[in-house]
C-alpha cells in the first residue's frame, strides 16, 4: 500500500473563545489539514495547528511549505505499512518543524490504522481506557472578577478538573484568580495552573508557595525550558508538583529532565513533541520513572488534532487523568469535521477505524486560503 499523494489545506478559522497565556494570544485558528491518499484508495487525515507566538517559529505558511516542497517529495511512492521506515524517513528530511511532522505522522497513522480497519488507539497499543474526562480551561483573559463564573459555568456542564493560564506580573492578581476559582469548585475538583515559562525563579517560588493552601494538582513549566537547575531547585522548594512541558522536545528532553530532578510528571502535546512515536517514548521513559504524562493542547484546533491526542492517551498506561485536549472546543461554528463524543465533559473514543473523524472533503476544499 504506497502512498499516492500528499495534500495540505491551510484554513484560517474562526474561534469562539480566546485561551490565552503567557506566550501569547490567539484570535483565530490557524491550521494546516493533511490527507494522506495510498494507491488503493484510503485517505488519513492529519493535522498541522500554528501555536501560539512564544511557543514555536512554525507558522500556517512554514509548515505548509515544509509539507508540499519536503516531506510529500520524500515520502509518495513508500509503502505505508512499513511505517517505521515511513516515519524514520519523514522524521530524516530536516531537522525541526515538528508540528509539520506530527500532522503528516498523524495522517499516515490514521491510513494504516482504516487499512486494518481499527479505531487508531488499537495501533497504538491500548486501549487503557475508553473514556477521558477533559479539563476545563481558563485563560489569562479571565481576571479575579469574572474567572468564578466560568468555572461555574464549566463546573454545571461537568467538568471536575480545571486549568488556570497563568502569568501575570502582578502576582496578586493569579493569587486572587486561583482562589476565585477554588471557592467555586470546592475543595474535590482538581486545579492546575500553566506559567508558560514567564516567570523568575524568586516569584516562581513566591507565587507557588502563596497557592500551595489551594491544593494545587501541578503547576505546569514556570520557569524557562532550558533552565532546568532552578527548576529542580523550585521543585524542592514549593509544596506543587511540578510539570515540565516547553522543556521537553524530544524523549531526550525527557531523559535529562528527569535526571536533573526537574519535574514530577511531564506534558506531553503530541505536535509539540513531533508526533505519536516520540510522544509514546517520551510516556515509555517518563513511566520507567512510574511518573505520569498529562496529555493535550488547549489551544483551538479542529477535531483532527484533538481525536489524535485521545487516541495517544487511551494508549498510554501512564497517561494522567484529566485530558487536555480540548482545542476542539474553542473552534467557531464549523460543517467540515465531526466524530469526537462528548458528554458531560467526558469524551468517549468509538471503534471507528482510523481517528474516527469525518472530513467533508468538498467543503474542505472551498474554504482552503489558496495563496499557501
Amino acid at each position: 500500500m504506497k502512498i499516492a499523494a500528499i495534500d495540505g489545506y491551510a484554513l484560517i478559522l474562526p474561534v469562539k473563545e480566546i485561551y490565552g497565556g503567557a506566550a501569547g494570544y490567539l484570535e483565530d485558528c490557524r491550521t494546516l489539514i493533511i490527507r494522506v491518499e495510498t494507491d488503493n484508495g484510503i485517505e488519513g487525515w492529519g493535522e498541522a495547528t500554528q501555536g501560539r507566538p512564544g511557543n514555536t517559529y512554525e507558522t500556517l505558511e512554514t509548515m505548509a511549505i515544509m509539507v508540499r516542497r519536503y516531506f510529500a517529495p520524500a515520502l509518495i511512492g513508500m509503502d505505508v505499512e512499513e511505517t517505521g521506515a515511513v516515519i524514520n524517513q519523514l522524521h530524516g528530511v530536516r531537522s525541526g518543524h515538528p508540528i509539520a511532522k506530527a500532522g503528516v505522522e498523524t495522517a499516515i497513522y490514521d491510513a494504516v490504522a482504516k487499512f486494518y480497519n481499527l479505531p487508531l488507539y488499537r495501533l497504538l497499543g491500548g486501549p487503557y481506557r475508553r473514556q477521558i474526562e477533559l479539563v476545563g480551561g481558563l485563560g489569562m483573559d479571565l481576571g479575579a472578577e469574572t474567572i468564578g463564573a466560568k468555572a461555574q459555568q464549566l463546573k454545571l456542564d461537568g467538568y471536575r478538573q480545571f486549568k488556570l493560564k497563568i502569568g501575570h506580573k502582578d502576582l496578586q492578581k493569579d493569587i486572587d484568580r486561583v482562589r476565585a476559582v477554588r471557592e467555586v469548585v470546592g475543595g474535590e475538583a482538581s486545579i492546575r495552573v500553566d506559567g508558560n515559562a514567564s516567570y523568575s525563579f524568586a516569584d516562581a517560588r513566591e507565587l507557588l508557595n502563596a497557592l500551595s493552601c489551594y491544593h494545587l494538582s501541578d503547576a505546569e513549566q514556570p520557569l524557562a525550558r532550558g533552565d532546568l537547575k532552578s527548576l529542580a531547585e523550585l521543585r524542592r522548594a514549593v509544596g506543587v508538583p511540578i510539570a515540565a512541558q516547553e522543556s521537553v522536545t524530544s524523549p531526550e528532553d525527557a531523559l535529562v529532565v528527569l535526571e536533573a530532578g526537574a519535574a514530577d510528571l511531564l506534558k506531553i502535546k503530541l505536535t509539540h513533541i513531533g508526533g505519536f512515536r516520540r510522544a509514546l517514548q517520551v510516556a515509555a521513559i517518563v513511566g520507567a520513572k512510574a511518573l505520569p504524562v498529562v496529555i493535550g493542547q488547549g489551544s483551538a484546533c479542529t477535531p483532527i488534532l484533538s481525536a489524535a491526542e485521545m487516541h495517544l492517551h487511551a494508549a498510554m498506561n501512564n497517561a494522567q487523568p484529566g485530558g487536555e485536549m480540548t482545542g476542539f472546543l474553542r473552534l467557531g461554528e464549523q460543517d467540515i469535521l465531526s466524530g469526537i463524543e462528548l458528554k458531560h465533559a467526558r469524551a468517549t473514543l468509538t471503534n471507528r477505524a482510523g481517528l474516527g473523524i469525518t472530513v467533508n472533503r468538498e467543503k474542505l476544499a472551498r474554504q482552503a486560503v489558496n495563496n499557501f
